[in-house]
């Protein structure tokens, strides 16, 4: 008999399920590696690989690129005085259009570019209650001109400081960082004149710029 239960026993275990040890310890079924973005999302490619931007491209369904806990943007009035519609159905925020245009104004500070930059994102935030995903170059430019749940512009993909990339660059021609330090902030960073970060020119704001909170609607 205590043969027969061993075997009974051996038998058994080694024909558990897949997931009774997910069921075991309250979570998933283990995977042998990660998934990759091609099995998540079939068709999506990287900024190397051809990846699709432009005003042409489809918006996500949400602010959150497709993140179902992103929260709700504000709501608004898109025919306001406060925008303008163009003829690709996407919706110019003036205001903001026309600080960013200011941006590389050879008439003003450096410092003043990242004031601007820190301004977009913060209109940016304002309406979709979360910082633009996920804080790579040129996602965040895709976001700022056009590719968002209002497909709405905060900056012209025409505009002379994002490069052939739909990258921004700095006004000597290196990308600048973003880096989301949270949802309701997020640093940008320029390497200053010597096109080095990490050293003394670097050119940082720490506090966003305030918007004007009348203008939005």
């Amino acid at each position: 008999m205590a043969v027969l239960g061993a075997f009974l026993y051996l038998n058994i275990t080694s024909e558990k399920s897949p997931n009774s040890e997910a069921i075991a310890t309250g979570g998933f079924p283990s995977q042998a590696s990660p998934p990759t973005a091609e099995s998540v999302n079939p068709g999506a490619s990287s900024p190397s690989t051809g990846r699709e931007t432009g005003p042409d491209s489809e918006p996500e369904a949400g602010s959150g690129r497709g993140n179902p806990l992103a929260p709700e943007p504000i709501p608004l009035n898109l025919d306001g005085p406060a925008f303008e519609r163009l003829g690709d159905d996407r919706v110019l925020k003036k205001d903001v259009v026309a600080m960013a245009r200011d941006l590389h104004d050879p008439e003003q500070d450096p410092v003043e570019d990242v004031q601007i930059l820190k301004s977009l994102v913060g209109a940016y935030r304002e309406i979709f209650r979360e910082n633009p995903i996920a804080g790579e170059n040129w996602e965040v430019v895709e976001a700022l001109t056009g590719r968002n749940k209002y497909r709405m512009v905060f900056i012209e993909p025409t505009h002379p400081a994002i490069d052939e990339n739909g990258e921004l660059r700095d006004r000597w021609k290196v990308p600048y960082r973003f880096h989301p330090i949270s949802k309701d902030r997020m640093d940008i960073l320029s390497a200053g004149e010597d096109q080095q970060f990490g050293t003394g020119d670097d050119i940082m704001v720490d506090e966003p710029a305030d918007i004007d909170q009348g203008s939005r609607r």
